[in-house]
């Protein structure tokens, strides 16, 4: 399970959750024009692609360590 999900029906690639992450878990496919999770488990859960999102196209779900 992803601890990031992206709702590919609201993104609509901006790269702004690209570009902020710090663990860089993001990938973009420039010729699908798709945003991609490639590292979810390098995901350091601070949610700053969240609030960088326009769309509201993230969830991140927490683990229960975090909680």
């Amino acid at each position: 399970m992803h601890s990031i999900k992206i709702n590919h029906r609201l993104c609509r690639g901006c790269k702004r959750c690209y570009e902020i992450c710090p663990s860089d878990i993001f990938t973009f496919n420039d010729k699908l024009f798709l945003l991609e999770v490639a590292h979810p488990d390098e995901c350091w859960y601070c949610g700053s692609c969240l609030y960088e999102c326009p769309e509201g196209a993230l969830e991140l779900k927490l683990p229960l360590a975090c909680l």
